[in-house]
């Protein structure tokens, strides 16, 4: 799984993607709130998109899980078979582009992410 994405997604196409997708983008969001990254790592801070309201917000957070024991290591993949996370996680997506062996190369593609 990923470990490391690159965040080249700009300002205006990330305005323009909400558009077409009817979402709203909140007053007081700017370009500052989606910065470019070359490398975002596991326990980077990066640019994740989350529902409030009536539309969606971008907001800083953690690349990763915090680790499931004292002194383990952050959780940035795992298995998910017979669990169930409605009661625990709040879904939300990181905007970057797919990897360069992507099929899909050059378009926008959303990630699931739970924090």
């Amino acid at each position: 799984m990923c470990n490391d994405y690159e965040q080249h997604v700009r300002w205006a196409e990330y305005r323009k993607m909400m558009q077409d997708l009817e979402l709203g983008i909140p007053s007081q969001q700017a370009e500052l709130d989606l910065p470019q990254a070359d490398d975002v790592r596991i326990n980077d801070i990066g640019p994740v998109m989350r529902a409030t309201g009536n539309g969606i917000e971008l907001v800083p957070m953690t690349f990763s899980f915090p680790p499931g024991r004292q002194g383990g290591a952050p959780v940035f993949n795992f298995r998910s078979e017979g669990r169930h996370f409605a009661q625990r996680a709040t879904a939300a997506s990181f905007p970057h582009r797919p990897s360069s062996n992507s099929p899909a190369r050059g378009t926008l593609r959303r990630s699931i992410v739970f924090r």
